[in-house]
């Protein structure tokens, strides 16, 4: 199985070459990277930009986000009920 690279470097080599005017066997070379697999990467960024480079990382990267909020939430419920006990606790007036 070849390297994998992430998105980032994937938009940072498609830039090189579009925006930089990098010639693409030169930066293929100098990346360690098929001349095929840099060109299919500067097609995907000039089709869709960066959204192209959506793959199984950004769905892991997504679902742990996805339970990074639901443990915030989580949290933050915990956090209310407590406040709403203390504030029960303060505002009840002595008989």
């Amino acid at each position: 199985m070849g390297k994998h690279h992430d998105k980032d470097f994937k938009i940072y080599a498609a830039r090189l070459v579009l925006e930089e005017g990098r010639k693409p066997r030169e930066l293929a070379e100098e990346l360690d990277i098929s001349i095929p697999t840099l060109r299919n990467w500067i097609n995907t960024y000039k089709e869709n930009n960066e959204q192209g480079f959506e793959d199984a990382n950004n769905v892991s990267s997504e679902l742990r986000l996805t339970e990074e909020k639901d443990k915030i939430i989580k949290d933050l419920k915990e956090e209310n009920e407590i406040l709403k006990k203390a504030m029960y606790i303060f505002t009840k007036q002595p008989k």
